[in-house]
């Protein structure tokens, strides 16, 4: 059943002049069963999460943007490039950020860190699209959040594919930027490709349904999408939380460090 529709009440949120949002109150026990899932099966979902008339919304944002592109890829990361949508509603609303907070704390076992959610909005069309397939990676952050805006119904549809859960919080930003440079290099991601398009490497597949809300272990699992058919547009929203690497110096003095979460940030009620 969708959680829209299921009883146990929805919130009306705004913010800064922004869209007003219908969003489902979760309680904690249903939180729990999410991060269950997560740790079970690899991802969690909480069907319905988004009402179809404010996904029909974002759709018509999305694809404004991509035309805007010339039909081809598009990234916008921050509040900023979506302001006045729901995706700027979701980034501010303390709701939201309280149960992302749950999930950490519930999946991590200690308190959840004074930090921002980090969101990024992924459009794929046309060619510049299809390079975005594939390419396998951990996330910096513990919890990924994703809610697809858009997602074909035939052909290439751009399945999200993971290993789940595959290494711990790593204790040390050293030991995290190993397994980075160990996935995040030519020749390993050009091996996982060829390894999952013959069938050899078996990963999970999230068939993906606009105005659910998945989660997953973004900075434990080794993820990427399947190609797209370009000619039509896969849009997913991400919203990151919990970096915990984020006062490390190995990682300022690397120049890895980037402008995301902000420590000290963090919206709760």
């Amino acid at each position: 059943m969708a959680l829209g529709a299921s009883g146990s009440g929805n919130q009306l949120i705004e913010a800064g002049g922004a869209e007003m949002l219908s969003l489902p109150e979760i309680p904690r026990e249903r939180t729990a069963e999410l991060v269950a899932d997560m740790n079970m099966k690899g991802f969690g979902v909480l069907p319905g999460y988004v009402q179809p008339d404010d996904l029909a919304r974002l759709r018509s944002f999305v694809e404004g943007a991509v035309s805007a592109a010339g039909e081809q890829y598009v990234s916008l990361t921050g509040a900023d490039p979506v302001k006045g949508t729901l995706l700027q509603v979701l980034s501010s609303s303390p709701a939201f950020a309280n149960l992302l907070h749950e999930v950490y704390e519930l999946g991590a076992g200690v308190p959840a860190p004074d930090q921002s959610l980090y969101q990024v909005l992924r459009c794929l069309k046309g060619e510049t699209g299809l390079k975005h397939a594939l390419l396998f990676h951990f996330d910096s952050y513990v919890v990924t959040a994703l809610l697809p805006v858009i997602i074909p119904t035939e052909g290439l549809t751009g399945k999200l594919v993971m290993a789940p859960n595959v290494r711990p919080i790593r204790s040390s930003y050293l030991f995290n930027l190993i397994d980075k440079i160990i996935l995040d290099n030519p020749v390993t991601k050009f091996l996982l490709r060829k390894a999952y398009r013959s069938g050899l490497l078996k990963l999970t597949q999230i068939p993906m349904v606009p105005g659910n809300l998945y989660f997953f272990w973004g900075y434990r699992s080794v993820h990427g999408n399947e190609a797209c058919d370009p000619d039509k547009i896969r849009a997913t929203a991400l919203f990151h939380f919990g970096d915990p690497h984020t006062n490390s110096r190995l990682r300022k003095f690397t120049g890895r460090a980037k402008t995301r979460a902000q420590v000290g940030a963090a919206q709760s009620s």
